[in-house]
């Protein structure tokens, strides 16, 4: 899952498999209405998660008839191995780097990159998502938001530009501002929010977001 890029300072000390807890019900922006609407249709879809953690995400999708791919670091399979096994016998894909890996119609991040210490790191990650979407694909993305953070700031110690917490995973948040710059830069466009207008800091950050490939596309 690692995108290259030299890593420095207290960012060595982060132990990515540590960000995941275990969960078992799938993250709340898949209930939301319109991701609903973006998963139903007449066929499955090609889906990519990226961090999936203990799979409650990719195994609700799998068993909804989806076709399921992950990516995620070695270690994380070690600590939810019947959840792995599950997930690969019932026909989903388990892969440790982008190399190879085919396009996908819908690319899912759940509280993922507000665990990754070094941000140009975030940045490759979400362009390597971009780039391994189909025409007209949709990234469907949740972050924690400052309400969220309270537990790492009172207990963690800074690091770059979030918290270094006592089990050695990293944690930062996000406001909608500084998400849709993030996802901006990484190459994202036609963001939608999914809170009211009103709500700058949700607890919770919703957002799916595209690209402009398939406007491309279709000019060419």
């Amino acid at each position: 899952m690692t995108i290259p890029v030299k890593i420095v300072g207290c960012c060595k000390k982060v132990r990515p498999e540590n960000a995941a807890r275990m969960f078992r019900n799938p993250a709340p922006i898949l209930s939301i209405s319109t991701v609903a609407n973006l998963l139903a249709g007449p066929s499955p879809k090609a889906i990519l998660e990226v961090g999936a953690g203990c799979l409650r995400n990719a195994l609700f999708l799998l068993r909804a008839g989806h076709r399921l791919t992950v990516l995620e670091v070695p270690r994380m399979a070690e600590r939810f191995p019947e959840q792995y096994d599950e997930f690969e016998r019932a026909g989903g894909k388990v892969l440790k780097s982008f190399a190879g890996s085919p396009r996908f119609e819908i690319a899912l991040l759940t509280f993922v990159v507000e665990t990754i210490c070094e941000p140009k790191e975030r940045i490759g990650l979400l362009q390597a998502v971009r780039s391994h979407l189909k025409p007209g694909g949709t990234l469907v993305l949740s972050a924690r938001g400052p309400k969220d953070l309270l537990t790492a700031q009172n207990k963690g110690i800074r690091c770059r530009d979030g918290y270094l917490t006592p089990n050695f995973s990293f944690a930062r948040s996000y406001t909608r501002a500084q998400m849709e710059r993030v996802l901006k830069a990484a190459g994202f466009s036609e963001l939608q929010f999914l809170h009211k207008d009103s709500s700058k800091e949700p607890e919770y950050l919703h957002v799916i977001a595209r690209t402009n490939d398939e406007r491309a596309r279709k000019r060419g």
